[in-house]
Formats: structure tokens, sequence, C-alpha cells
């Protein structure tokens, strides 16, 4: 129908996670014959990136359409004429954005040495994880496939039909379907959760299972680091101190969103840590102490050294996410003639995409300009 609003399986060609593996038996050569084409295309790419200055600018516009009317004299603009026929507002630059990520996506994949293809295909299972838990809370609160197929990320091993299959049918049935998927398969064969308490889970999904389903798809993400060896040598150092402090935010994340769904055993949460962070979990003890949701952000922000303490766990996180965004750019200038410089740029894309839809929303909900711009993430 003409009216009907398209997926993310619509418009852009889906950025898929290779089912093959980086080429072997690769005949030896230079670095820079290896990464001199793909590194000067991405740190071109870099330049074009949106600077704070007009991010800056953006979040002091008086409304939503002014966002679009500005984001449209940028490279988004293709995307945001595209899919103004169906979409409006915030929706619209939340969508746009995600197609237009895919999009950057399939380049970076098409100029990323097979050597190097490992490393960026558990990058992209980021994105198979953020579809995952978007799939689950819409369930667990009753949502429509149509209401829900917009907002996927078009990146990853999710197809369509496996969308539809997983938001409908009984709990026994999901788990099955869910089973059955590429990141379904990885995660059932690893050591991350048994299948068993996993269907479990599903079966029994609210608030609380919800929360544990979704701390088990960041354990298998960040498990993914550890296993990989490409990601482990010393030129893609600047990528692992990412992923360490990465680890850490989750890790808090959990701990938090555990408790306040009532699960403070301590052992019981255990099971729920990520290993390979800065911070082993004797380190949280302060924070698995604490009474309550304020009390637990009180040792958090004394933890994390921050200079005030936030009044929700999302206000804690944009904060953390900050300190973030410095080490992320520090990945893409000192990750010199590597795959890292690739995957350094994906950090930065992906702070910009999550920028532009903060500013959105919160001028589509009358934020103060100084609240929006609170919640901007800048490196540098």
């Amino acid at each position: 129908m003409a009216n009907e609003r398209p997926s993310a399986f619509a418009y852009v060609k889906k950025a898929s996670i290779s089912r093959r593996p980086g080429a072997g038996g690769i005949i030896p050569v230079s670095r820079a014959a290896k990464y001199g084409y793909s590194n000067a295309r991405v740190s071109a790419m870099k330049s074009l990136l949106l600077k704070k200055e007009f991010l800056s600018e953006l979040a002091r516009v008086r409304s939503v359409d002014a966002v679009i009317e500005q984001l449209e004299r940028t490279y988004y603009k293709d995307d945001l004429v595209k899919l103004s026929i169906h979409y409006h507002g915030s929706e619209l630059v939340q969508i746009a954005s995600a197609f237009h990520f895919a999009e950057v996506v399939n380049k970076l994949e098409r100029i990323t040495p097979d050597s190097d293809r490992k490393a960026f295909n558990v990058m992209l299972t980021k994105w198979d994880i953020v579809n995952a838990k978007t799939i689950l809370n819409a369930r667990r609160i009753g949502r429509k496939y149509e209401d829900v197929a917009p907002f996927l990320i078009p990146i990853g091993s999710f197809s369509e039909q496996e969308v539809k299959g997983l938001l409908e049918g009984g709990g026994e049935s999901v788990f099955l379907k869910f089973a059955k998927t590429h990141l379904g398969k990885r995660i059932t064969s690893s050591r991350v959760v048994s299948s068993t308490e996993l269907e479990k889970m599903f079966i029994n999904l609210g608030a609380e299972e919800a929360t544990r389903i979704e701390a088990v798809l960041d354990a298998f993400y960040y498990s993914l680091y550890s296993t990989t060896e490409r990601l482990s040598s010393p030129e893609l150092a600047p990528i692992a101190r990412v992923f360490r402090k990465e680890i850490d935010l989750r890790n808090l994340s959990i701990i938090a969103r555990l408790k306040h769904h009532g699960i403070t055993d301590e052992k019981e949460i255990s099971k729920y840590f990520i290993k390979g962070g800065v911070r082993k979990f004797p380190a949280f003890a302060p924070v698995l102490a604490a009474k309550g949701d304020e009390e637990t952000l009180k040792a958090a922000s004394k933890m994390f050294g921050l200079k005030s303490v936030p009044q929700t766990l999302s206000d804690f996180e944009i904060m953390l996410n900050g300190t973030l965004a410095q080490a992320r750019l520090d990945a893409f200038y000192r990750s010199v003639l590597s795959v890292g410089t690739i995957l350094g740029f994906l950090f930065l894309k992906e702070e910009e995409i999550n920028n532009i839809r903060k500013i959105a929303v919160g001028k589509e909900f009358g934020l103060p300009d100084e609240k929006i711009t609170g919640t901007l993430v800048f490196a540098g």
C-alpha cells in the first residue's frame, strides 16, 4: 500500500554480519599496502563528521522541524527526504539516521581487508544485540511488528521473517524461534548461559526477566572481544581500551538494573557480570552493598569519580559515555595503518547518530536547550 510505513529492511542494502571467516593463509604484504587505501578513505570520512559547533547550534534551534531543516543541508538529506513520505518529527530523524548508519557500515565493510573481517564482524554484532533488545522489549509490552520494524537498525543478521516470528506466538515458541536465528545459535552454543536457563527467561518474560536477558546479550557481545584473537593484537590496543571501559559501564548498568528489579543477591548478580573490564567484580562492592536506587547511584558516582550525583541511571550512563568519547577519539588517531582506524571511526559515527537523535527527541518533547546540550557526548 502507498501509505505503508517501511521497515528497517527497506531502502538500503542491509549490512549483514559475514558468515564466512576472514581469509587465511594470506600472502604477507606491507602494512602501508594493506591499510593505506582504507585508512585514507576513513580519514576522509572522519573529516566530514558533524562538528561540535554544528551540533551545539542544532540543540538551540526552536523545533524538531528546524532540526530536520538543518540536517537536510548535510549528508543526511537523501535519507530524510526519502523517508519524509512516511515519517515526521523525531521519528523521521531516528529512522533516517539509522539507515544512513547502515549505508556507512556497507562502505566500511567493502574496504575492510579479509584478514580483519572477524574483528569487523564483532563490531556489527553489537547491532544484532541492540535489535534483539528492541524486539524483546517490544514483545514484552505487546507491540506489533509494524510498530517495531521501522526502528530496527538495518545492520546484522536478523531477517524480516525472523523478526515477525519473534513478535508472535507464545513464550516457549518464541525462544525456539530465537534459538534458530544466527544470533540465537551463537549465544546458545556459547558458555554465557545454558539453553535451559535462557528458555525459562523467555517463557516468564517480564521486566525482571527482560533485564536478565539483556544482561546475557551484553555478556555474549563482550565475550567476543576476549575470544577474537585479532582484537587482542598489540596494534589494536586503543580499541581494547575502549572495550574495557565499555565493559565497566555495562557491568555497572547491569548491577543497578538488576537491583532496581529486586535482584540483590551478590551470587545471583555475579552470574551476569561481564569479564574483561578494568574493574573486577569485588571492586563493585560499594555499589552492590548500597540500598535503593539513590544510594546505588551515589556509590557508583564515587566509584567513577563523577563531580555530581545523577538523578537517574540514564543520566549516569550519559556521564560515563562522555568519558568514553575521548577514548573513542584516541582509538581512531592511535590506530595508524590498521583496522583500528575503521573500528575507531565506527565508534565516532555511532556517537554522532546518538547526538542528533537526542536533539530531535528533546526538541519534540520541549526540553530546555541546556538540558539537551547536557546529554550530548563529544570527543576532544
